[in-house]
């Protein structure tokens, strides 16, 4: 969810309003999670679409990314690409796993060897999804449950790369790069109304989930080539608008009705990309968005989100002996101290380094296996 490139590698310039608006989405996310665990039910009800945003911004960031490195190379190297990826990604939810193996081993925490494997390898969705209706609770409300969403991230990722090798060697790249992005739309959205009843597979299957992803990856195709452009008056009603938008979404949309799951996420990612189109041109809502404050939420917004259910899973109101806004308060600040230590002294640092891909990919995956094995004996 969070795990897109900042605007500075992914764009020709830095965009620092695409960092506020991950700020408001990861702010959204926290307080959903942080409201319901200090019983203030009904505040920002519909944070956990903040989720689907960031599906949509990574999705455009990334392959803004790869269209770049394509344009001046002349070809995506994927082991280059899966080297950024892993040191983006892997040492900052490793540090995180590493700590909830250690806490439902000897601490507060209940995680099991199958969550931390799955998280491990970026493929809890899918242990959702096969552990049936009778395990689905226990793996989404345990303090791995929100690495479901990385966890399609990253499998798309996969999938994205693979097609823009191919596609990008084809004459009119362009033309066939927009029709499987536009199939990757729309299909899904059929599918997932074709589902008579709902199924875990409609909220956390990769393909069903798609076309958040897809729709920032056609914006990426429409804004490399200069085709989506927009006059500042126009721009501020544009961004401004799709803001209130989502925003009033995270405050009152409701996580039960079935229109989401049938195709309102879509609808979603499609106000979030019109969003992006108004902040690119720079206008009064672009500025709003790069208050500092918030763009530094956002700069810390991936391990925020890898650490502020762990947090929170911890600083219960039975252990806290606390409820309502001051519950609220200690959760808040609690997650975002740990989401910046975990910033500063592992994300950060090793994100920086410039290391080979093939040395950076063995380690990567050594340490997964390291850390199966670890979670496996300890759990």
């Amino acid at each position: 969810m969070t795990s897109a490139p900042s605007g500075t590698s992914a764009l020709s310039a830095y965009e620092p309003s695409l960092d506020g608006m991950r700020g408001i989405c990861i702010a959204a996310v926290v307080l959903y999670h942080a409201s319901a665990q200090s019983a203030l039910t009904g505040w920002v009800r519909g944070g956990f679409i903040g989720v689907s945003v960031f599906f949509t911004l990574s999705g455009f960031l990334i392959t803004s990314l790869l269209l770049r490195e394509s344009s001046a190379t002349g070809s995506i190297r994927l082991t280059r690409f899966w080297a950024r990826r892993i040191r983006r990604l892997w040492p900052a939810a490793f540090a995180m796993l590493l700590a909830v193996i250690g806490l439902s081993a000897w601490g507060p925490l209940s995680a099991r060897s199958s969550d931390t494997i799955a998280a491990t390898w970026n493929v809890t969705n899918w242990h959702v999804i096969v552990s049936g209706e009778s395990k689905l609770l226990q793996t989404i409300v345990g303090p791995l449950g929100p690495t479901w969403s990385l966890a399609v991230e990253e499998q798309f990722y996969v999938v994205l790369a693979l097609l823009l090798v191919v596609v990008l060697r084809l004459r009119r790249s362009t033309t066939w790069l927009t029709i499987a992005a536009s199939l990757g739309v729309v299909v899904p959205v059929v599918l997932s109304n074709v589902v008579t009843n709902w199924q875990p597979a409609l909220e956390f299957s990769t393909v069903l989930r798609m076309p958040e992803l897809f729709v920032g990856v056609l914006l990426a195709v429409w804004h490399r080539h200069g085709r989506v452009s927009l006059g500042a008056p126009l721009a501020d009603v544009v961004a401004g608008g799709g803001l209130l938008a989502l925003i009033g979404l995270f405050l009152l949309a409701d996580y039960s009705p079935p229109w989401l799951l049938r195709g309102g996420y879509t609808l979603v990612a499609v106000t979030t990309a019109l969003t992006i189109v108004g902040l690119l041109q720079h206008g009064r809502v672009a500025a709003l968005l790069s208050w500092r404050p918030l763009r530094a939420l956002g700069v810390v917004s991936y391990s925020l989100y890898l650490v502020h259910w762990p947090v929170m899973s911890v600083l219960t109101r039975d252990r806290t002996g606390m409820r309502g806004v001051t519950l609220l308060g200690v959760l808040l600040v609690a997650s975002v101290a740990a989401a910046w230590v975990l910033h500063a002294c592992v994300e950060r640092p090793i994100r920086r380094l410039d290391t080979a891909s093939l040395p950076t990919i063995t380690a990567g995956f050594a340490g997964a296996a390291l850390l199966t094995v670890f979670s496996v004996v300890a759990l």
